[in-house]
């Protein structure tokens, strides 16, 4: 009984020893390293220039042209703009679904381009296709501004910034 009460004596003073060693160590270590100075910066806002071209006369493709256009010139992450600048075009064809009844849905293809200007030739950058009603054309304008802005970032090297 003797001999467990001074073990387990021992296994106290052994823990003290070595919690009180860690201690000091992390409070020297602590004391060399300064706190960082709290400097906070502007991040550098950033707006893709974007133009959208249409083709098509069904009234859902022209509504998801129109809720895109209108995306993209409230959005901060977007510059909708017609000028002679580097930017990405949405070239957007749609076509009725059911051309006896185009009042259902439209078919739509996009693709995206890069243009340095009017004269020069565009580059590919994406495209998509899907199908869109007067009901999901908000939502599917929401996802071609997120597509476009994920193209903005993967070749925003090319707007030479």
């Amino acid at each position: 009984m003797q001999r467990c009460k001074r073990i387990a004596l021992s296994l106290i003073c052994l823990s003290a020893c070595l919690l009180l060693l860690s201690v000091s160590a992390f409070a020297e270590e602590g004391q060399t390293k300064r706190p960082l100075k709290d400097t906070p910066q502007r991040v550098a806002a950033r707006a893709t220039a974007v133009s959208v071209e249409h083709e098509g006369d069904d009234p859902a493709g022209i509504r998801l042209t129109f809720q895109l256009k209108e995306l993209f010139n409230t959005v901060s992450l977007f510059k909708l703009t017609d000028s002679d600048s580097p930017k990405i075009n949405l070239l957007i064809s749609t076509q009725p679904e059911f051309a006896s009844r185009p009042e259902i849905g439209s078919a739509y293809a996009v693709v995206w381009v890069f243009a340095e200007s009017k004269g020069n030739l565009q580059y590919y950058l994406g495209r998509q296709v899907g199908v869109v009603s007067d009901a999901t054309a908000v939502n599917v304008a929401r996802q071609l501004a997120e597509r476009t802005d994920g193209i903005a970032v993967k070749y925003n090297y090319l707007f030479g910034k």
